[in-house]
């Protein structure tokens, strides 16, 4: 999985989980599992692109069907020329959003310590009191600040210090911080804003209910009296703000939400499982015969094995089987292009004359893999056939081929920074080394401090 396909992915769950708690959670009174409910979705939506289901290779590969050693293909070395084609084009254009709004979130962060800095600290039981001698912002928290503005600091309103201590206490600008990042990193999904204002509504509920249940007055009437057209300050938490008032005064006389509600949350576990599985399908999609084939005009005469006596077998063995796939197998710009790896099986028969023949691609990365990996091995030369006992017979076959990026045989990776190569206990050239077969390298060591590799084969 590419970076871009993990980014369309993440943004589809954060789709899903929004679109739910819209629809089915945020006008109930639980307050505490909304809260968690946006956390864990988050985070939820940034690590299940990751999530792969059990390898459905076993599902679509014959039972029965001789499995051959996988075989392992490296990207062909290319142009160093800087190629400014659109997916490049399209890194650049996210780079500089990812810059500027990392920038954007430092330049707040200051803004607000230097708010922070400019009043005269007093430190209480949990956080530490801030006041300030002007009135250019409302009276806000946060981390474990709690900022007043000047009028607010000579007056100190019951109902607001209550509500900012429970912004403090509740830890809210942890939220808020972690929203911040994540908008960041995704600052071309509007998920996320929506996300944002979410749990700041959350969080003002949250903070009312607590300071609510504290004063002796009511609560709401001086939420109301409060709200004065102040400036409010980046990131933080002000006890104002008129986008939520009037949610938060109807929240306030809201009674508890009956317990059906809590279906709502159970509800999109199996909306999110059945996402998972529509992208793993995406990614491992079984090909059948009309999508990728290219089979030899050869009859099969007589039953064809799964199991025989004596094995067909590739002219010179697996070794020179390795190194014929190493050397015809092409890895398709397209899928060098978007990063594609994995591997495709290959189902063939050979005859009891040593021919190829049908050919087909039982399960495809995609990006032209298949269709490379079908013309390879359609133009293999005779085998050895089979037997059953004295008897040349049919015999059907499954080759799996690694098509991986970044392969120790490849130019363009480490190896253009190793001055030094060992191998199995002998100094050689990086061009020998490259001619060692995948299959047979055991390990790898290497020191980049000093320039050098070690590796152990069969």
């Amino acid at each position: 999985m590419n970076v871009l396909d993990y980014l369309l992915r993440s943004t589809l769950y954060l789709l899903l989980f929004a679109g739910c708690y819209q629809l089915l959670l945020r006008r109930t009174t639980y307050f505490g599992l909304n809260r968690a409910y946006l956390l864990l979705t988050l985070f939820a939506s940034l690590l299940l692109p990751f999530a792969s289901l059990p390898d459905s290779a076993s599902e679509t590969l014959p039972t029965g069907v001789i499995t051959l050693p996988s075989i392992t293909i490296g990207r062909q070395p290319q142009s160093s020329a800087f190629d400014w084609s659109v997916p490049v084009m399209l890194w650049i254009v996210y780079g500089t959003g990812t810059l500027i709004m990392l920038l954007r979130l430092a330049w707040r962060l200051g803004s607000v310590h230097q708010l922070i800095r400019q009043g005269t600290a007093q430190p209480q039981s949990g956080y530490v009191l801030v006041r300030l001698t002007h009135n250019q912002v409302a009276s806000f928290s946060f981390s474990r600040y709690l900022v007043l503005s000047q009028g607010d600091a000579q007056t100190a309103p019951d109902a607001l210090i209550r509500h900012e201590e429970a912004h403090i206490r509740q830890r809210h600008t942890v939220d808020i911080l972690c929203l911040e990042v994540a908008q960041a990193v995704f600052w071309f999904n509007p998920t996320l804003w929506y996300y944002k204002r979410a749990l700041q509504e959350v969080h003002e509920f949250l903070a009312d209910k607590a300071a609510a249940g504290q004063i002796n007055t009511n609560y709401m009437h001086q939420l109301v009296s409060y709200a004065l057209d102040a400036p409010v300050a980046a990131l933080t938490t002000p006890f104002i703000s008129f986008s939520t008032l009037k949610q938060r005064v109807i929240m306030l006389q809201k009674p508890t939400s009956p317990r059906r509600a809590l279906l709502g949350y159970a509800l999109v576990l199996p909306l999110a499982a059945t996402l998972v599985m529509c992208t793993q399908a995406e990614q491992d999609k079984p090909v059948t015969q009309t999508e990728a084939s290219a089979p030899k005009p050869v009859k099969v005469d007589g039953e064809v094995f799964t199991v025989v006596e004596q094995q067909p077998e590739f002219p010179g063995g697996m070794k020179e089987l390795g190194s014929y796939l190493q050397d015809n197998l092409k890895y398709p710009q397209a899928a060098q292009k978007a990063n594609a790896t994995g591997r495709v099986f290959v189902n063939f028969i050979v005859t009891k004359t040593g021919e190829i023949t049908d050919v087909r691609v039982l399960k495809d990365v995609g990006f032209g893999t298949g269709e490379e990996a079908v013309r390879v091995v359609s133009k293999m030369p005779r085998w050895e056939p089979g037997r059953q006992g004295t008897e040349p017979v049919n015999v059907r076959y499954n080759l799996p081929i690694n098509f991986q990026l970044d392969s120790v045989s490849e130019p363009t990776g480490y190896l253009k920074d190793i001055k030094t190569v060992v191998l199995n206990g002998e100094e050689v050239t990086k061009e020998e080394f490259q001619k060692v077969p995948t299959e047979n390298i055991l390990r790898v060591d290497v020191d980049k401090a000093n320039g050098a590799i070690k590796v152990t084969t069969k």
